[in-house]
């Protein structure tokens, strides 16, 4: 158990906590049925058995642990005693097959943090909390890390966004070094579990009259969520940002319809400020697309808001309902159909088939004699004469 808890730990190490991605290696433990999975620890475990066993647990406890520095027995004795005592599993496996998420409400992430006296602490009470709610192996734990995946999901070319970005700082030498916060280009909000994300390349900017004029949204927290209510026809995608050691909460609502989902408004939540800011724009502006597509629009702001308020993003791709898919689907673009080379075809088109109108009706308007002269219509007239 010893040897098979320091590899879990030493191959915990090396991944590195960014975005919402769990990854691995993990330990299962807790569970009266998680024992099924230790024959196959050596190689990735099946999809099928890990949906029975995340059906089958009155409810999950995941712990993220959000540091690089080692795990082991001796700096954390009292899980490694509690892992003992109970059912476990090792998965060496760096993702999972299925993810909890999709297979059962009752889930609760724990982020670890802290001294590894502190995690240890964190690791025995939110298991013991959750036992003693739902009883004793009825609970799956799990131990994982978590992993930086954000090029993997927003399909864009790094390079050159990295050339790009080098070639405006050299393009002055008075300019000022940039803050880590400016040198983060972009900005990714994925709900954990892959159930939906919003990408955008700059920080959102929010007017609320009154109270925050012009603000850049910049510092999120990494812990976003969706609110998946598909059979009601409708999804939120909450972020929660913090202005001035203040929360704010943003969250945007699409609807499903006939096969289609819309992004039609954002909820708006900071102190007592309370609102609803639907898009700006017409029904053709409103970013939709179907199901399993996801919408990606760079020519032109995406802004919500009314009389007072207002929130703008730019340069953005979203999609609702990824169902655990780590990265976007097929683009539907907001670039409109009838762009100038597209007018220019279209004029000539209507030119040559006017002519060719022209010339078939001039064909159709020749009118071919009724009646032809034959030999003999030629000698009776000769033989009238004489």
């Amino acid at each position: 158990m010893n040897c098979v808890f320091l590899a879990f730990c030493l191959s915990l190490a090396v991944t590195t906590c960014s975005a919402t991605v769990l990854s691995g290696p993990y330990l299962f433990w807790g569970h009266q049925s998680v024992i099924t999975l230790q024959p196959r620890a050596l190689v990735e475990a099946s999809e099928d058995d890990l949906t029975n066993l995340f059906q089958d647990a009155k409810a999950i406890v995941i712990f993220v642990r959000n540091t690089t520095g080692r795990l082991d027995g001796e700096a954390y004795p009292k899980f490694q005693q509690l892992v003992k005592n109970n059912a476990w599993s090792y998965l060496p496996q760096r993702f999972l097959t299925a993810e909890p998420f999709n297979y059962n409400a009752n889930i609760e992430v724990i982020n670890l943090s802290g001294s590894a006296e502190e995690e240890d602490d964190a690791l025995i009470s939110g298991y013991n909390d959750a036992v003693a709610i739902y009883g004793s192996g009825e609970v799956l734990a799990i131990l994982a890390s978590r992993e930086d995946d954000t090029h993997y999901i927003t399909k864009r070319d790094t390079k050159e966004r990295e050339e790009r970005t080098e070639e405006e700082r050299g393009a002055t030498t008075t300019s000022q070094t940039p803050t880590a916060e400016e040198e983060d280009k972009t900005f990714i909000y994925e709900a954990l579990g892959h159930k939906a994300v919003l990408y955008v390349t700059s920080a959102p900017i929010i007017n609320i009259n009154g109270k925050l004029n012009n603000t850049k949204l910049v510092s999120h927290n990494k812990d976003v969520t969706f609110d998946d209510q598909k059979g009601k026809g409708y999804g939120r995608l909450n972020v929660i940002f913090s202005v001035d050691t203040q929360k704010l909460f943003l969250r945007f609502n699409f609807t499903l319809s006939r096969g289609y989902w819309n992004m039609k408004a954002v909820e708006v939540e900071y102190n007592e400020y309370k609102s609803v800011l639907p898009v700006v724009g017409t029904l053709y502006t409103i970013p939709s697309a179907p199901i399993g597509f996801s919408y990606r629009c760079s020519s032109r702001s995406l802004q919500f808001g009314n009389d007072n308020d207002s929130l703008t993003i730019i340069d953005y791709q979203v999609q609702p309902w990824l169902n655990g898919i780590p990265r976007f689907g097929d683009v539907y673009d907001c670039v409109g159909f009838t762009t100038a080379p597209i007018w220019a075809g279209v004029l000539i088109t209507f030119f040559l088939v006017g002519i060719l109108s022209i010339g078939l009706i001039a064909l159709m308007d020749i009118k071919t004699p009724n009646r032809f002269e034959s030999s003999r219509s030629k000698q009776l007239s000769l033989f009238i004469q004489e």
